[in-house]
């Protein structure tokens, strides 16, 4: 017997002439979809600095974006005063790594296009009326481009 529940129900436990009976589930919100959010904004995402240094899993979490406005600051500074070749030691989820100062902003860069499907994707669906039960979904909501 199948007690797979459909779309925006769940399992009761409780069976009726032999069959499973479910309940609906109660309707997303907003904070549903923040949430959601929150925990793919701190995934973190791979950078490939293309020599020896390799890949690196770069940490995005509220902690980990702290520290990168440290780094920016340092960076932006540096660039400013004409030293973008400036080093950074950083510890990546990966490791620690020396970044320069215009190697950061690349970062950034790809920091963005990590971020903003995801921004995108959160908005999109806060506008749904009704927000669909499955939001959480990866193929139906969040793949924007990540």
């Amino acid at each position: 017997m199948d007690t797979t529940p459909p779309a925006g129900k769940r399992l009761t436990g409780a069976f009726a002439d032999n069959a499973p009976v479910f309940f609906d589930l109660p309707a997303p919100t907003s904070s549903d979809i923040i949430a959601e959010r929150e925990k793919r904004l701190a995934a973190g995402f791979d950078y490939d600095f293309g020599d020896a240094r390799g890949v690196h899993h770069i940490g995005t979490t509220a902690d980990d974006m702290a520290g990168w406005e440290e780094v920016t600051m340092g960076a932006n500074a540096a660039i400013a005063l004409g030293s973008g070749s400036s080093a950074f030691n950083i510890v990546t989820e990966t490791g620690p790594v020396e970044v320069t100062a215009l190697e950061w902003q690349s970062i950034l860069l790809a920091a963005t296009a990590f971020r903003q499907p995801i921004w995108s994707a959160s908005f999109a669906l806060q506008a749904m009326d009704p927000t669909p039960t499955d939001f959480d979904d990866d193929d139906d909501h969040w793949s924007l481009g990540i």
